[in-house]
């Protein structure tokens, strides 16, 4: 059922909500009695039940087991984020220590440090499992790349994005170059690297350089396609252990799934690219996320920009009663310091 369609009284609102915030704490069913405490609306549970049923014909709760109270589905989830979620403010304590977390020196490949301090933090603090992509150079312009020869056919390219992210990459060629002609069509490249990306920098190569085009061709589209496919990059991971301790996940089975999902990375990357031109928090519920193959979670994506664009995103993977409020305003506030660090870069 289309979000837009659902029309709740300020009363079934009021409850779902308070379904939603008990859920949250608690991870079990909710029963009418507790509603009615919590609530604080001046009804009986018997009115509270008749009236939770119909939240349940809805769509937005589902009763697990007879006699059982009710549990929010992963619509009623979605209702509540879009519809009912209180932004709430980050503690002003948690607000110091990721600032001061955050303050290592965002310079070269010290960003690699900065964005593994990030999902520490975000992990910490969440309590969750935590996650990053790094910064795609291939978005970005670059200001210096170098060739270096380390044996017959392998070759290392260094690269410096202007967000000053440092990246190494070999490459295995089918012939020989010496070193000093790659020193020479470094200094070649540099000479023309004024803020270009690396698809315009492949285009403005290989019409100028007929000698080297076969070199230039076969190493840029390689590291092209390394940029664009699955695995093109870091992703930066912490909090894995805290999926253990989550009585929340109903079963094993689903944090093997979760945790085969992180080593694998292949979707959770494709999850992070989706909230790369969001202006803000993404929150994929359930099988909007990683779709039917991994256990129910909640997730709570943002965005970190750097001087013009974005750069990559961040964010927290947890249970579907992960506390929506506060998840949000932290990875919120962590990409908003994050942003800043790199703008500084």
């Amino acid at each position: 059922m289309d979000m837009k369609y659902i029309d709740l009284s300020e009363r079934s609102r009021e409850i779902l909500k308070t379904i939603i915030h008990a859920y949250i704490d608690s991870a079990e069913p909710i029963g009418s009695r507790t509603v009615a405490k919590k609530a604080d609306l001046g009804l009986s549970p018997a009115t509270i039940r008749n009236d939770m049923a119909d939240l349940e014909d809805i769509g937005l709760l589902f009763q697990p087991y007879t006699s059982a109270g009710r549990l929010p589905t992963e619509m009623g989830l979605r209702y509540y984020v879009n519809f009912l979620l209180e932004k709430e403010d980050l503690p002003w304590d948690d607000q110091v220590a990721i600032e001061q977390g955050l303050m290592i020196k965002s310079s070269g490949s010290d960003l690699v440090g900065v964005l593994k301090k990030a999902v520490q933090l975000l992990a910490f603090f969440s309590g969750h499992a935590a996650v990053a992509s790094a910064p795609r150079p291939i978005s970005k312009h670059l200001k210096y790349l170098e060739f270096f020869r380390i044996r017959a056919g392998l070759i290392l390219l260094i690269t410096v994005s202007d967000s000053g992210l440092v990246q190494n990459r070999l490459f295995q060629i089918d012939h020989d170059i010496p070193g000093k002609k790659l020193k020479r069509l470094s200094r070649y490249i540099n000479s023309r690297l004024v803020h270009v990306s690396l698809d315009e920098l492949r285009s403005m190569i290989l019409k100028e350089l007929e000698e080297e085009k076969k070199t230039f061709d076969s190493i840029l589209r390689d590291l092209l396609d390394r940029e664009k496919g699955p695995n093109r990059e870091e992703i930066f991971i912490d909090g894995k252990l805290n999926l253990l301790d989550e009585m929340k996940f109903s079963d094993i089975s689903r944090i093997r799934a979760l945790l085969k999902t992180f080593e694998e990375k292949e979707a959770l990357l494709a999850l992070l690219d989706r909230c790369l031109d969001s202006r803000g928090v993404q929150i994929f519920i359930g099988s909007e996320g990683l779709g039917d193959e991994v256990p129910a979670c909640g997730m709570v994506f943002a965005p970190y920009v750097g001087k013009d664009d974005p750069l990559g995103s961040l964010g927290v993977v947890g249970p579907l009663c992960m506390n929506y409020p506060r998840i949000v305003a932290l990875v919120e506030y962590t990409a908003q310091v994050l942003s800043e660090r790199f703008k500084e870069s």
